[in-house]
């Protein structure tokens, strides 16, 4: 049985499975930002981000995860 690995679409301040998005827009709606948009069958950080988390906390599918910034150093 072969495993698939998770296809994963990573922005400035998140990672999103396509694999896993039923595309709800849960996310979307939850950003105080309005940092997320559903685009072209994707969602899209458009800027504005400041990691509040509550697109990756209210995600049914765990689609979606705010990234840690990088130190100085480049590392997470």
């Amino acid at each position: 049985m072969a495993t698939s690995i998770a296809k994963l679409v990573e922005y400035t301040n998140i990672r999103w499975n396509p694999d896993w998005c039923k595309r709800c827009l849960i996310c979307v709606e939850a950003c105080p930002r309005q940092a997320l948009v559903l685009k072209d069958d994707a969602i899209i950080e458009v800027g504005h981000c400041d990691r509040t988390g509550l697109c990756q906390r209210l995600c049914p599918d765990l689609a979606i995860e705010v990234m840690e910034p990088r130190s100085k150093e480049g590392r997470r």
